[in-house]
Formats: C-alpha cells, sequence, structure tokens
C-alpha cells in the first residue's frame, strides 16, 4: 500500500514564509548592528564652535587692554564681543543642550552639564561686558559720572566670583578648562587693580594674559577638533579630581 504525504498551501506558505524571514533576518541584522554603532563623524561636539569663538573674543579684549587702540576707544572689540563670541557661544550653549549623544572629546567624559556651563558663561561675560561698556558709553542707566569708576568694579568683582566658583567647578574637566578659569580670575583681578588704583601697567599685564587665554583656547580647540573628526585628541591634562 502507498502512502500520500500532501502538503496543505498554508503549510507550504508558512515554510516559504519561514525561510524568508530568516534570510531577511541574517541579512538585516549586520546593517541594524551596525547602525547603532556610533561613530565620530555623526557626532556633533559644540566646543568645536565655542572654543575658537573664546579665542576670537580673547584676541580682540586682549589687543584693547595691551594699547593696540586708544585707551578711549573702549568700544573697538564690541562688534566681536557682542556679535561673534557672545552670540556664538550663546548658540554652541543651545546646541549642547540639544545633544542627543555625547561627543567623544575628552571633556564630556563626566556628563554634558560641565562643558555646556563653560559655553554658557562666557557667553554671558562677553555679552554683559559689550552691554556695561555700551552702556557707559551712552548713558543708559543712570550712572552718575562719580560712580562709573566703581561701577566697572562692581562689574569685575562680580564676574572675578563667578570665574572662581567655575575654576572649583571645573576640577572634573580636563585641567585646561580649570586654568582656563583660573587665567580670566587673573584677568579681572589685574582689571580692578587698574580700575580703582588707576595703573597702565595692571591694565596691560592682564592684556597679555587675555592673549595667553586666546592661544590657550586655541590649542584645546585643536584638540577637541582632532578627537571630533576621529583622530587622536591631543592632551590637554587629566582631570585635577575624578
Amino acid at each position: 500500500m502507498t502512502t500520500t504525504t500532501t502538503h496543505s498551501p498554508a503549510a507550504t506558505q508558512r515554510s516559504d514564509d519561514t525561510t524568508d524571514n530568516g534570510d531577511a533576518h541574517s541579512h538585516a541584522t549586520p546593517a541594524t548592528v551596525g547602525d547603532r554603532r556610533p561613530r565620530a563623524a555623526e557626532t556633533g561636539d559644540p566646543l568645536v564652535l565655542g572654543l575658537p569663538l573664546i579665542a576670537l573674543g580673547a584676541v580682540a579684549l586682549g589687543l584693547q587692554l595691551i594699547g593696540y587702540v586708544d585707551a578711549s576707544s573702549v568700544g573697538s572689540p564690541l562688534a566681536i564681543l557682542i556679535a561673534a563670541s557672545g552670540l556664538g557661544l550663546l548658540i554652541a550653549t543651545i546646541w549642547s543642550t540639544r545633544l542627543e549623544s555625547t561627543p567623544v572629546s575628552s571633556p564630556w567624559s563626566s556628563g554634558r552639564s560641565l562643558p555646556t556651563i563653560v559655553l554658557g558663561a562666557l557667553a554671558a561675560f562677553f555679552l554683559s561686558y559689550g552691554a556695561l561698556v555700551l552702556g557707559l558709553v551712552h548713558s543708559w542707566y543712570g550712572i552718575q559720572p562719580a560712580d562709573i569708576a566703581h561701577s566697572q568694579a562692581l562689574f569685575q568683582i562680580s564676574w572675578l566670583v563667578a570665574f572662581v566658583i567655575l575654576a572649583v567647578a571645573s576640577v572634573r574637566l580636563p585641567a585646561a578648562f580649570t586654568v582656563l578659569f583660573g587665567a580670566f580670575s587673573v584677568v579681572l583681578i589685574l582689571l580692578l587693580i587698574s580700575t580703582l588704583n588707576p595703573s597702565d601697567a595692571a591694565g596691560k599685564i592682564g592684556g597679555v594674559v587675555v592673549l595667553i587665554i586666546a592661544a590657550a583656547a586655541a590649542y584645546v580647540f585643536l584638540a577637541v577638533a582632532s578627537a571630533a573628526s576621529g583622530g587622536r585628541e591631543y592632551p590637554i591634562g587629566a582631570p585635577l579630581l575624578k
């Protein structure tokens, strides 16, 4: 007696579907895994925008302080400080708050908050400096002539306190950032001395320190840009506290 085996169309269809699905899965899996693997080129780094703008603003401010332009021309660096460094750093700060993945450069290894603070704080510094100078020159704030020097000192003392706090807070970032805030603190001390006890020497030394800050910011930019483009990051110092 001969036994005849029959296959229903449904069973055949299920078998074909299983084979097709298995093949599809075997082909799709590597692509899926590959898509989930982040690459440096796919992850934006706001510091690549912010750091050269810090250097740019520092160059403009430093040149004014060392006397490249007449001391009475206090508005000379404002176009750069407000429209480039201030607003540009504000854009970089907003970009930083909207990151969907963490950049590969070392400043982000301890989280996104501290690098964002670096960008936001310096944006506020450059913009507030511009607002101070414009306000004093055009008498926007109702400050009496006798109080102008102490109004400048008020600005310098306030930001000195802020930069000291930021220097302490930045000890978990690469050491270059702690040095950056420390150097800004030194500049403000020198400017405060120059304001309360008029001294060209203190102001010019402050200008030299600001130009050194510009060079340091440019170096850190090159380090971060190298990492962001898939290369090796230049050494920018280990965090003072891990």
